[in-house]
């Protein structure tokens, strides 16, 4: 009866620890589905903060203009999952539409409105756009509905006149702030977060 019992249990054992190992797999792959749009340090955040000095700060929201957009292109093919931006206190739980242009194909790649946190940079999880080399991109935030005050238009950016502004496989190529005046062309960077895969 013992010699029956012993590789019964060796058998049961070995289940067990399949389905154990299994279980952590699974635990590892989403960490890594995590991990893959992760927020925390973003290839434009860094950008932002390279341009910030002791006189150009880049904090203090301005520019009282609906459409804030910057035009970019990628040296590695990649994928935007989230895109992260700071509302103005009045606008916290008003949507500002979010879209992703693709200027080499003339077609709107992603096009949503999302509503962000007024007191830090908050990120709306997207559908996923696939970018590429050799490819030029606009994304905007654009405010319509700015409650007939049109300070509540203004949004977070930093001084830059020189471009393109490149950082790691990211470069930006020119900025534009328009709606109910303007056009001003490539004087700063709005802080819209782009998060890639």
């Amino acid at each position: 009866m013992t010699s029956k019992f012993i590789p019964l249990l060796l058998s049961a054992t070995l289940l067990f620890s399949l389905n154990c190992k299994n279980d952590d797999d699974d635990n590892s792959s989403q960490q890594e589905a995590k991990v893959q749009c992760d927020s925390s340090n973003t290839t434009f955040n860094k950008l932002y903060i390279s341009l910030v000095t002791p006189t150009n700060l880049g904090i203090a929201p301005t520019l009282d203009l609906v459409a804030h957009s910057y035009t970019f292109s990628v040296t590695a093919n990649k994928t935007i999952c989230k895109v992260g931006y700071q509302s103005v206190p009045a606008m916290s739980s008003t949507p500002y539409l979010i879209e992703i242009y693709d200027n080499t194909s003339a077609s709107i790649l992603y096009s949503g409105s999302h509503t962000f946190s007024s007191t830090a940079t908050s990120y709306a999880t997207i559908t996923p756009v696939a970018i590429q080399t050799g490819h030029s991109y606009t994304i905007k935030r654009i405010q319509n509905n700015y409650a007939s005050s049109i300070v509540n238009t203004i949004g977070r950016l930093i001084s830059n006149s020189t471009y393109p502004v490149i950082y790691g496989d990211l470069k930006i190529t020119g900025s534009s702030f328009y709606g109910t005046g303007g056009p001003v062309n490539n004087n700063s960077i709005p802080y819209i977060d782009i998060v890639f895969e």
